[in-house]
């Protein structure tokens, strides 16, 4: 039980985390912030990796800005679903009208 269960919840982070594989992607676009940069405290850690550690700066920006267009992507597809969601929250507070049924369904209203 407790090794199919370590499956179920590797397969669930898995289909989480990857755009396209899972529900998640859908709820984040699959966007991952870069990793940022490690800076060396010690001087001659930095004076060795300078070159590395200039290269991942480099990097980290390029990715910010790759980040930065997924989210906006991102954010545009959400815009698009809410209106699709309350368009179709319409269509149902249309039909229990008809079916004279809007009061059921009154949420934070009294009866």
């Amino acid at each position: 039980m407790n090794r199919a269960f370590s499956l179920a919840c590797a397969l669930a982070l898995t289909l989480w985390s990857f755009p396209g594989l899972g529900q998640g992607a859908g709820i984040t676009g699959g966007c991952l912030p870069p990793e940022e940069p490690f800076l060396p405290v010690d001087d001659a850690a930095l004076a060795q990796y300078a070159d590395l550690i200039a290269e991942d700066f480099e990097r980290y920006f390029a990715a910010s800005s790759e980040y930065f267009a997924c989210m906006d992507a991102t954010r545009q597809i959400e815009f698009e679903r809410a209106r699709e969601v309350s368009e179709r929250h319409r269509q149902f507070l249309e039909r229990l009208d008809q079916l004279g049924l809007r009061a059921k369904a009154a949420v934070g209203q009294e009866p």
